[in-house]
């Protein structure tokens, strides 16, 4: 566990030295009332309520309370405010405030070894015939009448195209590693490489691989404790915008971005629901926790500010799913937007409460670091279409990595479609497998 130092320096006016009845209740007031930082502003408890508090300003020399409203000097709860730093900090002679403040970094020894080794060794193996349960689920249109060659069967191709996505091989290469899927019975017809690319390519391709998206994720939900993160990342792709500026007299390249979005378990890391857009942020949680509520009972939700907004915190609100979404410096009650108004007051007068929930966020950087690490941060195609596709099979290989897992550390049985076998749980595991120093770090984003 590593440690490090951090010195804040602050630097306040203070005001002139005199006892009066508004400076010695400030004082009682650092004594007795527990005070807390909010941003910038300091949040007080009323001497004569409770339950209420009022935000000092030390730098603007402001506060709330209604006396500084009415004489516009300094009250008592700023009093309180400049007793309780210099009290609990080293103030020096001109006037500036030095804290010192030791963080430890946070670290999730893994829990069983054991069990995690063998997840690893056996992966390939597993995520093959987890990938055959799923694709057996996808349903095959009727062919259309005439002659003609008979068509492949659309849960092959949706296999042989997250197993390239897997192995990380391109299409030519990987028909090897297909052969032998099919030789084991997990693949019906190994289709030629144009055509895996051609399914790549196709528009059509796209609800199918989200739906399976959620569906590979849905035989977690048992394992969830209904907390969510949204967030979203970019991949990078070997396409380059350039165009010639008439007005600077240059020419300008741009490299171009895949934008995922997505909403993870913070358990299993798992992602619930994704969409691949080139849109803003906001406008997608809906959707988002939308198709994750399918399969998971989603009853808290953790995201940055950049989802904060009316309409999002409504929608949670009507979903009854506890929202944990940072406001900005500015944000202001709104009396016609209840939800926003409460969410923002639980925000400022309950920090510490927000902070511990609001710290499972970072699972969801936690899954983007796996699913890059093991599939990679950029897209091999060129299309858009075939973009976007590419990445939702990441997602969809990214998910039965984290079942395997499951599968071994938690002796899960999952089953994908309704009346389906379950694929069977952890095998006995060889003695050569129960080391318990193992050092092994091809997986760093897991926990």
């Amino acid at each position: 566990m590593s440690d490090w130092c951090i010195t804040l320096v602050l630097t306040m006016t203070h005001p002139t030295r005199s006892t009066d009845a508004r400076e010695e209740r400030g004082r009682q007031l650092a004594r007795a009332a527990q005070i807390r930082r909010v941003g910038r502003r300091w949040a007080v408890p009323s001497q004569t309520r409770a339950s209420e508090r009022y935000l000092v300003d030390v730098e603007g020399a402001a506060c709330t309370c209604p006396d500084y409203a009415e004489y516009r000097g300094t009250c008592k709860h700023q009093h309180a405010v400049l007793f309780w730093i210099a009290w609990g900090r080293d103030v020096g002679e001109d006037g500036s405030v030095t804290e010192t403040v030791t963080i430890k970094r946070r670290t999730y020894p893994q829990k069983d070894w054991r069990a995690y080794d063998a997840s690893q060794a056996h992966e390939k193996e597993y995520v093959e015939r987890l990938l055959r349960a799923l694709c057996a689920g996808v349903p095959q249109p009727p062919r259309t009448p005439g002659p003609g060659r008979r068509p492949l069967a659309i849960g092959d191709e949706v296999f042989s195209a997250v197993m390239k996505i897997y192995t990380r091989l391109p299409s030519r290469r990987v028909e090897s590693d297909l052969h032998e899927a099919a030789a084991r019975g997990h693949l019906g017809r190994v289709a030629h490489y144009t055509s895996l690319q051609k399914f790549l390519a196709d528009p059509a391709t796209t609800p199918i691989l989200t739906s399976l998206v959620e569906q590979s994720a849905a035989p977690l939900a048992v394992i969830e404790a209904g907390q969510y993160a949204v967030d979203s990342s970019g991949f990078s792709t070997a396409v380059y915008d350039r165009w010639f500026s008439q007005k600077h007299g240059k020419l300008y390249s741009k490299n171009a971005w895949v934008k995922l979005h997505v909403m993870v378990g913070t358990v299993t890391h798992a992602v619930t629901s994704a969409l691949v857009t080139s849109g803003g942020d906001c406008p997608q949680l809906p959707e988002l926790v939308r198709r994750t509520r399918a399969h998971h009972d989603v009853r808290e939700l953790s995201a940055d500010g950049a989802y904060s907004s009316v309409r999002n915190h409504d929608v949670l609100d009507a979903l009854r799913v506890e929202a944990f979404i940072p406001f900005n410096p500015n944000a202001k009650v709104n009396p016609k937007a209840p939800a926003w108004s409460r969410h923002l007051y639980e925000f400022l007068m309950n920090q510490e409460k927000f902070l511990q929930h609001y710290h499972r966020r970072s699972n969801i950087e936690t899954t983007f670091a796996m699913i890059k690490a093991k599939l990679g941060a950029a897209v091999a195609t060129r299309k858009p279409t075939a973009q976007a596709n590419e990445v939702l099979a990441k997602c969809v290989a990214h998910n039965l990595c984290c079942v395997v897992k499951a599968i071994f550390t938690a002796g899960l049985a999952p089953t994908f479609w309704p009346d389906a076998p379950a694929v069977p749980p952890t095998p006995a595991l060889a003695p050569a497998e129960a080391s318990s120093d193992s050092d092994d770090d091809d997986e760093p984003g897991a926990p």
